[in-house]
């Protein structure tokens, strides 16, 4: 007896015997832990990106002057980006 399922992966319609609901076609199957993997391995290399443009960005000050007085602050653009990685845990260096 031979079942009809659809991958819930690519939407493929597959006709197999062991077929469930939840079950993936032969060619998600495969590959799944090597997507998985890849996907894992993108986001990550994504994340340091966006880490790395926060830190960047974090450190950008204002400088300001009046009569004899200078000082500095950080911008507010800094100061967003330094919620953002306490937010995402990125001060890791």
């Amino acid at each position: 007896m031979s079942y009809y399922m659809i991958c819930p992966k690519c939407g493929k319609g597959t006709i197999g015997r062991y077929a469930t609901d939840n079950s993936l076609c032969g060619e998600c199957s495969d590959n799944s832990s090597t997507t998985d993997e890849l996907s894992v391995e993108k986001l990550q290399e994504q994340l340091n990106t966006a880490k790395k443009a926060l830190t960047e960005i974090s450190k950008t000050k204002d400088f300001y002057r009046s009569g004899r007085d200078h000082w500095e602050e950080f911008s507010q653009d800094a100061l967003k980006a330094q919620k953002a990685l306490a937010a995402i845990g990125g001060n890791d260096e």
